[in-house]
């Protein structure tokens, strides 16, 4: 579990905060992390990861402080940041010195992820496009088996069968106790892995809250024209996208965050969130 209570952060000789009084729990599972530029989405990796530290608040994981100079917690969270350069020839050549820091690293499944991307593992990092240095970087932090992995950008540079990879191999590979977070402008991407997503605008948070959650609250429909009972809609190319109050309609489609997120964005935000945060 990663707890942020009240996080506050500052940039030296910045008057605006990076992240203003955050307060969310998140649990095991797969997390969107989503916001505009210059939300907070970064900073908020960095601090979990333990490279910055909070200006006040608190962020815990498993009840301790992430720290990036402890050895003891080396093996328990990883972040993939957006242009990382991993040291090494090859990607196989960098995991045999990384890995020994991670003691659920997974030689296997390290190999297996390298196969679906359609490496081997010893192609020279230098040599490599944009895309494939970010696949064998993508394999090998999915073999790590950290306690908690975040990924900032993790499908820029990759191709549609990149992408389409990473999806089966995140859902293929993520265990019942890890926890991945994955910050990301391109939210269909992943779709329908999150178990849950976390919102920021303006170094705020607006939402966070699980699928369940979500579901329990909100309806999502698709229709040909835009559903008059509907709190939210959006046109598109012959169809409507709604999110509705569920006790006023029936069906429902997969929670859809990235229509979600509009919603929040919307004139609409203050009723959505008063049904989001009902029991």
């Amino acid at each position: 579990m990663i707890e942020l209570n009240n996080l506050t952060f500052f940039y030296r000789k910045q008057i605006r905060p990076a992240l203003s009084d955050i307060s969310v729990n998140i649990r095991p599972g797969i997390w969107l992390l989503a916001g505009e530029n210059g939300a907070g989405k970064t900073t908020m990796l960095h601090i979990i990861a333990g490279l910055c530290h909070p200006s006040s608040g608190s962020v815990t994981i498993n009840d301790s402080e992430p720290t990036s100079d402890r050895p003891e917690d080396l093996g328990h969270v990883f972040l993939l940041e957006e242009n990382q350069i991993f040291p090494g020839k090859t990607i196989r050549e960098f995991a045999a010195m990384h890995s020994r820091f991670y003691p659920r690293f997974s030689m296997k499944r390290f190999v297996d992820n390298l196969s679906q991307f359609g490496l081997t593992g010893d192609e020279k990092l230098a040599d490599l496009s944009l895309g494939y240095r970010k696949k064998s970087q993508l394999a090998y932090v999915l073999a790590m088996g950290v306690d908690v992995l975040l990924l900032d950008e993790p499908t820029n540079g990759l191709d549609i069968e990149g992408r389409s990879t990473l999806k089966r191999i995140i859902a293929s590979t993520v265990e019942h106790d890890q926890t991945i977070i994955l910050s990301t402008h391109s939210v269909e991407e992943l779709e329908h892995l999150y178990d849950g997503a976390i919102f920021l605008s303006k170094s705020r948070m607006i939402y966070a809250g699980t699928v369940e959650n979500v579901e329990e609250r909100l309806s999502f429909s698709v229709t040909k024209i835009p559903d008059p009972a509907a709190i939210y809609s959006e046109l598109q190319i012959g169809r409507a996208l709604n999110i509705s109050d569920p006790a006023l309609c029936e069906g429902t489609s997969p929670v859809d965050w990235r229509l979600l997120y509009s919603g929040l964005h919307s004139p609409k935000a203050s009723y959505l969130l008063q049904l989001l945060s009902s029991y």
